[in-house]
């Protein structure tokens, strides 16, 4: 404290008022920008995020109350399985024109195993791209063999309902 004390009194008074207010203003400026303006953005963003978990929160009350009065009412709804991917498959099977090679059997409950012989590899992809994009199949397994003409392929895929 001493040698600040010195220092300043070593200076002219006009630099002393000036080495004070820099001071002065550093002191103000440091805990506002390294203390104050980062609680208070975080402050913020706490206060966004509560207002959107509310909306989604009232939103979701809504579709709760839907589904009660859904449930209550009978309807029926349709339940993935082997019915609901059988036919997934040979609606994708027939537009690829993969449909007379389709071989399909049970492998459990909801999955199912596909065998195709002797197919040409672009209406595979084309079959399954089909079935995972657009259906939501799930492939657990896939099996291809190529075959001694180009572009034909034995396929074996194992298949889940989405």
């Amino acid at each position: 404290m001493k040698v600040i004390k010195e220092y300043l009194n070593g200076l002219e008074s006009r630099e002393r008022n000036l080495v004070i207010v820099a001071a002065v203003l550093v002191a103000l400026v440091i805990p506002y920008q390294f203390a104050w303006k980062p609680f208070s953005a975080s402050l913020d963003n706490m206060n966004i995020r509560v207002k959107s978990q509310r909306n989604q929160f009232s939103t979701m009350q809504v579709q709760a109350t839907e589904i009660r009065k859904l449930r209550g009412s009978g309807a029926m709804v349709a339940q993935p399985g082997k019915q609901f991917l059988n036919n997934l498959i040979n609606t994708a099977a027939k537009k690829n024109g993969l449909a007379n090679a389709l071989n399909i059997k049970a492998d459990s409950e909801n999955n199912l195993r596909v065998s195709m012989d002797n197919v040409p590899f672009d209406n595979v992809i084309n079959w399954l791209d089909q079935l995972i994009t657009k259906s939501g199949v799930i492939v657990n397994k896939l099996t291809v063999d190529r075959m001694p003409t180009v572009g034909r392929v034995n396929i074996t895929v194992y298949m889940e309902a989405p």
